[in-house]
């Protein structure tokens, strides 16, 4: 785990631990569905989640019920961005996939 800029960013192994001891889900912030997200970062059914970023800084509720989460995007810069405007504007905490999906599977998008 790293902070920098005040976002936790953590990697794919650490994030999958986080998600199964807190039972907490990946949130992924991108426009392709889930599913296919969760196939190429080889996750088990459930552990990802698709999620407009908007409705995350947009509402304390929706912010709210992601606490603890990872935000996961194409190269980590808008889930950098997502959790540390949920942590000023609501004091929501999450974390951030490191390097997002492109630092996992190459340069797919």
């Amino acid at each position: 785990m790293e902070e920098k800029n005040g976002v936790l960013e953590v990697g794919l192994d650490e994030a999958l631990d986080i998600v199964r001891k807190n039972n907490v889900k990946l949130i992924w912030l991108g426009s392709e569905p889930a599913d296919y997200i969760a196939g190429l970062l080889d996750l088990k059914n459930g552990e990802i989640v698709g999620v407009n970023p908007n409705d995350l800084v947009g509402s304390r509720e929706e912010a709210a019920k992601r606490r603890g989460a990872i935000m996961v995007c194409y190269h980590g810069n808008t889930s950098a961005v997502v959790a540390r405007m949920m942590k000023q504007r609501y004091g929501v905490d999450s974390y951030s996939l490191k390097g997002g999906v492109t630092a996992v599977v190459g340069e797919i998008f």
